[in-house]
């Protein structure tokens, strides 16, 4: 890739469902605004990592991770360390953050 993109992070958090842990975040791609969700089920086909893009107001599928392919582990709920403190997990998720994000860049530039 030749260009240089620019991020800005808007938000980025993890948090805690009744059987996941979840990562959201949405951030500013030089002009184009990114959101991705990862989610950590207690279910296989209930884990997903998406990236979408905001256009005309609305969140769009740009790019996902098949579930069976993806690096974060299932049921991070249940790990003694993230019960009480989802935002600690944050670093579970990192594999397929780069992995979106690499795509992501791929795809609109």
């Amino acid at each position: 890739m030749s260009k240089k993109t620019k991020e800005i992070i808007i938000e980025k958090i993890t948090y805690k469902g009744s059987q996941s842990i979840s990562f959201r975040e949405i951030y500013k791609l030089d002009e184009k605004r990114i959101k991705l969700e990862i989610k950590s089920d207690s279910y296989d086909q209930q884990c997903y990592a998406r990236a979408y893009i905001l256009k005309d107001e609305k969140w769009e599928l740009l790019y996902s991770i098949p579930y069976s392919e993806m690096n974060t582990q299932k049921g991070l709920c249940y790990h003694v360390t993230y019960r009480s403190n989802a935002s600690a997990a944050e670093g579970e998720f990192k594999v397929d953050i780069q992995r979106l994000k690499k795509h992501i860049e791929e795809i609109l530039f």
